[in-house]
């Protein structure tokens, strides 16, 4: 029988839960173990609660350091991914019969351990045209996943946006501030637009400045060019070879809009005629738009940033190995 006493109190097993004698087990076995063993322990963190099972790997990881002991146990608790100072993570899962270890804990292995979906990528951009355009890019890269969208309305936003962000000392490395390109469109005057922003002469509001500059990106449309007279051009000149019925009637809508005071009705107008919902009809626009050459130099500065990102947040099998874990 297992128990405890302390100062002459006695607590023996028939008063614990089972999360406490699983702890005094665990202890027992490792404690006694020969020194340089090694001990497997399978669903350590079962009956235990975060806390409780924080210090038993406090104290089983001192031991082992001290007595020179391997010790290797199984969890699928979240918590533990924080402890990395503490233990060596390692993420095995299994992909079409074999098993595979990852060193790292990427989006896809709290998915596995949680089944939430986490998305370290902040993209910001103007409105929803642009948020069907990365909906587009990160499709192509299959980083979907990884990436949540907002909208910050007109583009003088992007740096009050961006300003705030760098104010606050939050990290940069996974935010992207996107501008349509029609506004703002040289580094001179996005410059200028930084600085009415970052208004003072102290030392911090330089370096703020400075860490700003290269931070907002932008869709590469031709000079005088609307964003939205740009895609119907785009989808007004793609091959038609191999298109369904569904895209070959929006290039033929598109076809008979000729010029439009209003910009944004080059797309709404194609829209309203075929009686497509919006969010829908940009999806299909845009897939339109994607097979035309001049897309990628229209999307390369978004591109050109968003993929390292997402490469650095895939999990990717040893070399020779063709698996795909996307």
């Amino acid at each position: 029988m297992i128990g405890v006493e302390s100062e002459g109190l006695a607590y023996s097993s028939l008063s614990m839960s089972a999360g406490e004698q699983k702890i005094f087990l665990i202890l027992e076995t490792i404690l006694k173990a020969d020194k340089n063993a090694l001990i497997l322990i399978d669903e350590l963190d079962l009956l235990l609660h975060d806390e409780a099972l924080k210090k038993l790997i406090d104290v089983i990881s001192t031991h082992a350091e001290d007595k020179n002991k391997q010790i290797i146990f199984t969890t699928h608790r979240e918590m533990v991914t924080t402890l990395s100072d503490k233990i060596n993570i390692r993420h095995v899962v299994n992909i079409q019969g074999r098993s595979y270890s990852f060193e790292e804990t990427k989006p896809d292995a709290i998915n596995r351990l949680t089944g939430k979906s986490t998305t370290p990528i902040e993209i910001y951009v103007e409105d929803d045209l642009a948020v069907a355009i990365i909906n587009k890019i990160c499709s192509s890269l299959k980083a979907s996943r990884y990436v949540k969208i907002f909208k910050f309305g007109a583009a003088s936003n992007a740096f009050t946006l961006l300003a705030s962000t760098l104010i606050r000392g939050d990290n940069l490395s996974d935010k992207l501030y996107i501008l349509d390109g029609d506004k703002y469109s040289t580094e001179n005057e996005k410059k200028a637009a930084l600085d009415k922003v970052f208004t003072g002469t102290e030392s911090r509001t330089y370096e703020l400045k400075a860490a700003a500059e290269g931070k907002i990106k932008q869709f590469n449309l031709p000079n005088g060019v609307k964003p939205e007279q740009y895609i119907h051009y785009l989808i007004t000149n793609v091959l038609l070879d191999g298109l369904g019925g569904e895209y070959l009637e929006i290039i033929e809508a598109a076809r008979d809009i000729r010029v439009e005071l209003d910009a944004h009705n080059y797309i709404s107008n194609i829209l309203t005629k075929l009686g497509i919902d919006r969010p829908s009809g940009l999806t299909r626009v845009m897939d339109l738009a994607s097979r035309h050459p001049e897309w990628h130099q229209y999307v390369s500065e978004v591109t050109d940033w968003l993929q390292p990102v997402v490469s650095d947040l895939m999990e990717r099998l040893p070399e020779n190995d063709t698996v795909d874990i996307t």
